[in-house]
């Protein structure tokens, strides 16, 4: 009898153990349960490449002096001023240069006054040459008429040997004369003011140089937008950068692509934005440029590494003033997408041998106020993938449905 007892005891340990066994075990089988089924919804499917970015100006502009030898004398605008082409940023100290305009000006005055009176000269000395040189000719024609009158009375005996080489002398003399004075006549022609010309326009060069450094020494705007940054500071040095204009309402992100995914993307591709200063707000841009080559070192060869990626741009068409160029903001490059669609992960689908396609569906059902589960096989047609899942379509599926996964 007390062996009994002793069995009858251990019996009901063992049931007691296996009991709690099973209560403890429960809620783990119940999860596992729930982890592998997927409920069956409409929703929408995005296929997508996400990526991160760098907020920048659609249009920059770096300002540098064009005039380094002098110092700034103004700065006009400071960070965050808006302006306008054409608007004077800084002004040089050119007092030296305005002297150096005056000196050469004053330069050039005075050397066309010299040449006017050296035209003036050129003209009287002229006039005397030319009157010289028709005296000469007048005298010539006398001597000569002389010459040959002596010379018939020579021939004929009526004078001596004497005279005729008397008149032979004053025709050679008037020759000479004729001749000095068409030399003069031919120096003053050939005497011209060239030299005196050419110092003239040399010094107009000078003068034109020393107007357009003036000039440039007034620091200007090259397009409209906002100073982001200002180097230039009063009597400091006028080398080197010395503003950035920014386009603040039109902005890019520029974001890098990997050789994986740039197959991918095309031009005019949807994008959505999002920043961690905005929060959940999005922004809508689209994909406006992609490099033709993978990125480059700095001797401008093509990158060499594992991870070869193509610098791409991302138009922003929304404008707010929470975005700022040089934010860092996520990307989602939509690829794909369809709306009210049902989907499950890649693991609920099991394709048999005849390449069909299936779901098995988990169904509860009651019976004799006790609950009983089964499943249920639905062959289905696969459409859009992204990462995690895959569009699936039935007739035969509806709402709430409890997908099997892993099966």
């Amino acid at each position: 009898m007390k062996k009994k007892l002793i069995i009858g005891g251990a019996i009901i340990a063992v049931a007691l153990a296996a009991f709690f066994i099973w209560r403890t075990s429960l809620p783990r089988a119940q999860a596992q349960t729930a982890e592998q089924t997927f409920t069956l919804q409409k929703t929408d499917l995005l296929d997508s490449v996400l990526v991160s970015g760098t907020v920048i100006s659609s249009n920059t502009e770096n300002v540098y002096s064009k005039v380094s030898n002098y110092p700034v004398k103004e700065v006009y605008f400071e960070v965050g001023d808006k302006v306008k082409a054409g608007d004077v940023l800084a002004q040089l100290d050119t007092s030296s240069l305005e002297l150096d305009i005056r000196q050469t000006e004053l330069n050039i005055k005075n050397a066309e006054a010299s040449l006017k009176n050296e035209d003036s000269s050129n003209q009287y000395n002229l006039q005397n040459a030319v009157n010289n040189v028709e005296s000469a000719s007048l005298e010539l024609t006398n001597a000569q008429t002389s010459f040959d009158q002596i010379k018939a009375l020579f021939e004929s005996g009526a004078i001596s040997q004497d005279e005729l080489t008397k008149a032979e002398s004053t025709l050679q003399r008037a020759k000479l004369s004729y001749d000095n004075a068409q030399a003069a006549l031919q120096n003053i022609k050939n005497k011209n003011t060239t030299t005196t010309k050419n110092n003239i326009e040399i010094q107009k060069v000078t003068l034109e140089k020393q107007k357009k450094t003036l000039s440039d020494a007034k620091i200007t705007a090259p397009m409209d937008g906002t100073i982001t940054m200002v180097n230039a500071k009063e009597n400091g040095s006028a080398a080197g950068l010395l503003f950035v204009i920014e386009d603040t309402d039109n902005l890019i992100v520029s974001t890098a692509i990997g050789e994986y995914d740039i197959s991918l993307i095309q031009l005019g591709q949807e994008v959505i934005i999002k920043s961690d200063s905005t929060g959940d707000k999005q922004f809508i841009g689209a994909v406006s440029q992609i490099a033709p080559t993978a990125i480059k070192d700095a001797s401008g060869n093509t990158a060499s590494s594992s991870n070869v990626q193509f610098d791409t741009e991302i138009t922003m068409k929304d404008k707010d003033p929470n975005i700022k160029i040089g934010m860092n903001v996520r990307l989602t490059i939509k690829l794909n997408e369809k709306k009210g669609v049902y989907s499950v992960p890649y693991d609920a689908i099991t394709t048999e041998a005849n390449n069909s396609q299936w779901i098995q569906v988990l169904e509860t059902t009651q019976k004799d106020g006790k609950s009983q589960s089964s499943t249920k096989k639905i062959q289905v047609e696969t459409g859009m993938e992204t990462d995690m899942y895959v569009e699936i379509s039935s007739p035969d599926l509806k709402d709430g449905m409890n997908v099997l996964v892993g099966k």
